[in-house]
């Protein structure tokens, strides 16, 4: 039986075409990247200036810069807002977290977490859950939502994660 002879062009045109085509979807993705990332960025923004306006109604916040230092009109501080960020089940939770001006929390906002399972991953964001972290001041051990492990787990991470950022910028810093 003869061997078969390759053929170069049989095998050389099919791998550049789809070369060409991955190439035009990625540049593809890399477009609708560049065109939604700002517009992203800038309603994250808007959804974390309103969870602290909801934490603390009224007050003027001051940008130190990984976290925010809530005050009244007079300049009398409130307390501190600090934003945090963990995995979850299916993507990442971002939290803001509102404490007092001695460091326990006084509540937690769920900024984000479109990634966590519709249902069940989505309760963190439910009261019941979130009271549980009211008035933590070292780092907190959450109760686990069932069958949403990772959710629970990556919202207590956030928080943790915000109330390290207390310790470490806050308490250790210009508070301490």
């Amino acid at each position: 039986m003869p061997k078969p002879k390759l053929n170069f062009k049989e095998i050389l045109f099919p791998a550049l075409s789809l070369f060409v085509i991955c190439l035009a979807f990625a540049g593809a993705l890399a477009g609708v990247n560049a065109v939604t990332k700002a517009p992203i960025e800038a309603s994250e923004a808007k959804a974390a200036d309103a969870a602290r306006e909801e934490i603390f109604p009224g007050a003027r916040f001051v940008d130190n810069g990984g976290y925010y230092a809530a005050m009244d009109q007079n300049g009398t501080p409130l307390g501190y807002c600090i934003d945090g960020q963990a995995q979850g089940y299916g993507g990442l939770i971002q939290v803001t977290v509102g404490l007092d001006m001695h460091g326990a929390v006084m509540k937690v906002q769920v900024i984000s977490c479109e990634g966590e399972t519709p249902g069940l991953g989505t309760k963190i964001k439910e009261e019941s859950f979130l009271k549980q972290f009211l008035g933590q001041k070292d780092a907190v051990k959450a109760d686990s939502i069932a069958s949403a492990t990772y959710s629970s787990q990556g919202v207590e991470n956030a928080v943790n994660m915000a109330l390290e950022i207390y310790r470490e910028q806050i308490w250790g810093g210009e508070a301490g």
